[in-house]
């Protein structure tokens, strides 16, 4: 039970830091405990899917945010909005990816876009999430893709070590 537990914790703390993922974890409770590998990935799926759905949902609050409205509609004295560090971060991936934000405009293509981020990690899930969260997609919908998505990512890691043979 507490290796579940952990696993949530761990789940919901990699859902905010990146460097700290939860695949390494779960490999080593398998290997370690007892604990049903498929209880630790739903448990781990749960964790991270609560914290993306914190970040979905704070992203939906902080675009309506006056300070943040007011920081992204600043202009130079030209008119032209800066281009700084963050114009041009945001030029390069716009040609490569404009495809895919295209479809993640749409909540049904957003969906497919999101299962394939949940499950492969790419797109990453934190930007899919962060991103999602300015579109239309319904919260419930972005919530149930999310952990379908990390609960196969999850599950299939955890039995990976059992399927080899340890």
């Amino acid at each position: 039970m507490i290796a579940v537990l952990a696993a949530a914790a761990v789940g919901l703390l990699s859902a905010f830091l990146p460097f700290t993922p939860a695949e390494p974890y779960l490999m080593a409770a398998v290997a370690t405990t007892a604990t049903p590998p498929v209880a630790l990935g739903v448990a781990a799926a749960a964790g991270q899917t609560a914290g993306k759905f914190l970040i979905f949902l704070g992203t939906r609050g902080a675009i309506h945010s006056p300070w943040l409205r007011r920081r992204l509609s600043r202009r130079t004295p030209t008119g032209r909005k800066p281009a700084g560090r963050w114009g041009t971060m945001l030029a390069r991936p716009k040609a490569a990816g404009a495809r895919l934000v295209e479809m993640m405009e749409r909540p049904r293509q957003a969906i497919g876009v999101l299962l394939v981020s949940a499950v492969t990690g790419f797109p990453p899930l934190l930007a899919t999430s962060v991103y999602l969260g300015r579109t239309p997609l319904r919260p419930v919908a972005f919530a149930a893709t999310c952990l379908l998505g990390r609960t196969i990512r999850f599950v299939a890691i955890a039995l990976a070590p059992r399927l080899a043979g340890y």
